[in-house]
């Protein structure tokens, strides 16, 4: 567009040059020393241009010839980046598809000419990480921190991925734990330092860390429950395990939050070790108090699990759920257990014989028949022992009819019959 309107223009200008000297042509006359040149007006303007016109294209093709040297190397450099793009693609390619190696070759290739060599290193250190070559590893990554210091946070947050990925959590929390002194708030620094101390169950710190990543919305809400029911879950069993102290278990127990400690997994957790630590009398009066706001199939079973120091207590608490819940197969067995406890052997059989019958369990089979063992009905005792480790293995069967008209009459025994008010030693709890 800009040659044709030069080009326009040239030919009007002319076109009005040849109508002003239509009638007049003009003259010229040149001396120099002896030289004498005479022309016509219109002829001198022709080669004026002529010599303009020639003047300027030879300007114009010096000064190309001048820039060919600079432009030959600016095609070489686009060239040299082109093909530096194309390798570094391909080399992200093969590391999304797992070929380590081609990767790591790809990517350093033509890594001088990258125009993002940060990103290529990473991506080489990548790769050597999945080839198990550590010191390579490490080398890319001094390159990427050395090729651009401002990169410094990125480079440490993909050693400390590294490091987790190689199973080296302390290594890992080394590195972030220097990066959280420096960008204290950074989301990726919080998520990973909370995954380290996760790896190495250190759930002080943890705990130490949950309200900055609530205050800095780093977790979805569900994912941040789960993080923190993890947490008080890991200081309840660290705190089991390590001491014997009732005071520091019911110490760790009250710091929890509130809503914590109406989470039915640690209810169960703490009172199991309240049980393990002897103090069933506590265990058996939180589970009752929990039962009465919240039911819980594990803590109804576990209720009857606790050797509280009043067990005609507990059985009178236990059968006063039975309004609210006639046909529950884990209250008969919890109700079974505590009239076991309380050598009501009837009414033992009569509530383990109905938990059977609602959901036959292991447990039930093996309650009934240390009973009857006990009783002297044997052939009975026996069938509920072989239909207990049938259902403990998992095995399809015919089970153990209840109806009283399908049960065989029993051997007569010598052995004596035990009356209610006998004591006797109670069949596995277990």
């Amino acid at each position: 567009m800009k040659w044709l309107s030069i080009l326009i223009a040239a030919l009007l200008a002319a076109v009005g040059l040849s109508v002003l000297l239509k009638e007049e042509t003009g003259y010229v006359m040149l001396t120099w020393g002896e030289w004498t040149v005479e022309t016509s007006l219109t002829l001198l303007i022709l080669l004026l241009s002529v010599l303009f016109v020639a003047a300027y294209l030879a300007v114009r093709l010096l000064i190309h010839l001048w820039h060919i040297p600079r432009g030959t190397a600016r095609w070489n450099e686009q060239r040299r980046k082109k093909k530096c793009q194309r390798t570094t693609m391909r080399g992200q390619m093969e590391l999304v598809e797992g070929q380590w190696q081609a990767a790591e070759k790809h990517l350093l290739k033509h890594v001088d000419s990258s125009d993002t060599p940060l990103l290529n290193y990473l991506g080489a250190a990548q790769a050597a990480q999945q080839q198990g070559a550590i010191e390579r590893r490490d080398h890319y990554l001094q390159l990427a921190y050395k090729d651009d210091k401002k990169a410094a946070i990125a480079v440490q947050l993909t050693q400390a991925e590294l490091q987790m990925a190689e199973g080296k959590p302390d290594q890992a929390l080394e590195t972030l734990t220097y990066l959280k002194g420096i960008v204290p708030k950074h989301p990726r620094v919080l998520t990973q330092l909370a995954q380290v101390y996760k790896e190495l169950k250190s759930w002080d710190k943890l705990k130490e860390l949950l309200p900055v990543l609530r205050r800095r919305h780093i977790f979805s809400d569900d994912d941040y429950k789960q993080l923190e029911y993890q947490t008080f879950l890991g200081l309840l069993e660290t705190a089991a395990a390590r001491t014997s102290d009732e005071k520091k278990l019911k110490e760790i127990w009250n710091s929890l939050p509130r809503e914590i400690r109406n989470n039915p997994d640690l209810i169960h957790r703490y009172t199991t070790a309240l049980i393990e630590q002897n103090h069933a009398d506590d265990a058996e009066a939180i589970l009752r108090s929990t039962l009465r706001k919240r039911w819980d199939p594990r803590l109804v079973r576990l209720y009857g699990q606790v050797e509280s120091s009043n067990p005609e207590r507990q059985l009178s608490v236990a059968e006063s759920w039975l309004e609210s819940h006639p046909q529950n197969a884990d209250l008969l067995l919890t109700l079974g257990r505590l009239a076991l406890r309380n050598q009501l052997w009837s009414k033992a059989r009569s509530y383990l014989e109905s938990a059977q019958t609602a959901s036959p369990t292991a447990d039930a089979c093996q309650l009934l028949a240390g009973l009857l063992e006990q009783q002297g009905e044997m052939e009975r005792a026996v069938e509920y022992y072989r239909e207990g480790m049938r259902l403990a293995l998992n095995k399809p069967g015919k089970g153990i009819s209840l109806t009283p008209s399908t049960i065989e009459p029993h051997r007569k025994t010598t052995t004596k019959r035990l009356p209610e008010s006998e004591p006797a030693p109670l069949p596995p709890t277990t």
